[in-house]
């Protein structure tokens, strides 16, 4: 297995970045805005439990039963009754400010191929013969003993039909240098109008949006940023649009405490690895415990101190020497209180999990670790199992991605296409 060093950006990739000194100054500002605006809502929020059934509040311990209706009760699991909620993480205004991506150019990279070859991948996809020439005019190929490069104009880009881009975008994510074939904005079914649509964006620029827009089984993806962003005139709608694409799926989680839990029990799965101390929360739980109804807590109070103090939260923009903060680096450092910025290294990531780790069937255990590999044994993202079907990741190595709680299936979804990748589990040995 090869670790991969990935740019997994869905937006900002190959973007300028200009900041001064007042810039930086408005994004600490508005990072520690967006901090607040998400505990306000975690305070605030009612939450569903996997019934559908009742609401509890996250954060604060509930003191009166008439405050809220208790989830039905049910046979409590290792990790305790989980309370979970749906909702959008989106990046804050000022870093789509800074972001600028109409003047970047195009790409398609197909590797190992050479111009024979890649005319008959475009034909086979579905691509006119008019097309493919049109692609592939001297002016537009970049051809090397290895691998060809076309550089598609926007007229061909926005000329392809759903199908026929799907089928050459699937062929594309086979190629690392694709990044945005390999990582597209992908939304499940008709969560697409939802997104973009419905008064959120002018109906010219969703109407740009839905020409792009190609399937992966029931996913709708967008992979061509830049063209997109060359059609949208207006810097206002412009914003608009980055901060729309760059919005992620997430989920708040909350434990819910009844009065005949098993705190033991609780504490007990989550209390984990050996060389990680929990913040104290046991008298939390035991005051929740003597609420005539029970209560809740967030998840953040059983987390490390790596994930309680990122979770929801993006990133400063990286300065020289900094780390690349992208899954891989985010999954090794969860349970290390002082991040371990070795993990910047795919191969020194790669020699750390087979000295600590070993593989598991599937994720059950809370501090696992999932990897998606791709057909070439490249492991593409990882995320730290939590329990229940919630995992941790970062799924980017910009600040335009937040660390964030999702379901395994939409992340799952998220890398879904002709050339699914296979998910391995690997589980630390050391504890």
């Amino acid at each position: 297995m090869v670790i991969k060093r990935p740019d997994e950006s869905r937006i900002g990739n190959g973007v300028t970045i200009r900041l001064s000194f007042v810039g930086a100054v408005v994004i600490g500002v508005a990072l520690v805005a967006a901090a607040g605006l998400v505990t306000y809502g975690l305070r605030n929020s009612g939450f569903q439990n996997r019934a559908g059934k009742g609401q509890a509040s996250l954060l604060a311990a509930e003191r009166s039963a008439d405050d809220y209706s208790a989830p039905e009760p049910q046979p409590m699991p290792p990790w305790g009754e989980l309370i979970i909620r749906d909702f959008e993480l989106e990046q804050p205004e000022e870093y789509a400010a800074y972001s600028d991506s109409t003047n970047q150019v195009e790409r398609w990279t197909f590797e190992g191929m050479d111009p024979a070859q890649v005319r008959a991948l475009m034909l086979s996809c579905g691509l006119t013969t008019s097309q493919t020439e049109h692609a592939l005019l001297p002016s537009s190929v970049l051809s090397t003993s290895s691998n060809t490069v076309v550089l598609p104009d926007d007229d061909l880009v926005f000329s392809l039909p759903p199908l026929v881009r799907a089928k050459l975008y699937d062929e594309l994510g086979r190629f690392e240098a694709n990044q945005f074939m390999q990582s597209p904005v992908s939304l499940r079914g008709p969560a697409f109008d939802a997104w973009f649509g419905n008064g959120k964006l002018s109906a010219g620029t969703f109407s740009l949006i839905k020409k792009l827009a190609y399937r992966r089984g029931d996913i709708q993806c967008l992979s061509d940023l830049a063209p997109l962003m060359r059609r949208v005139p207006d810097d206002t709608e412009r914003i608009r649009l980055i901060r729309a694409l760059s919005r992620q799926a997430a989920v708040l989680v909350g434990i819910y405490v009844r009065p005949d839990t098993d705190i033991d029990k609780l504490m007990g799965y989550w209390d984990r690895p050996p060389s990680v101390r929990l913040i104290n929360i046991r008298p939390l739980l035991e005051s929740l415990q003597r609420c005539p109804n029970g209560g809740s807590a967030s998840i953040l109070f059983f987390l490390p101190p790596f994930a309680r103090q990122r979770l929801y939260t993006y990133p400063l923009p990286a300065g020289p020497g900094d780390p690349v903060m992208d899954c891989h680096w985010s999954t090794m450092n969860f349970f290390n209180e002082t991040p371990d910025n070795h993990f910047d290294d795919p191969a020194y990531i790669l020699a750390y999990v087979r000295a600590h780790y070993y593989e598991v069937a599937k994720p059950i255990a809370y501090g696992d670790i999932i990897m998606f590999i791709d057909d070439q044994n490249i492991a593409v993202h990882s995320a730290v199992y939590l329990a229940d079907g919630i995992v941790f990741t970062k799924n980017g190595s910009n600040f335009s991605h937040p660390w964030m709680l999702m379901r395994l299936d939409d992340l799952l979804s998220m890398y879904n296409s002709s050339h699914p990748p296979k998910v391995v589990v690997y589980r630390n040995k050391d504890w």
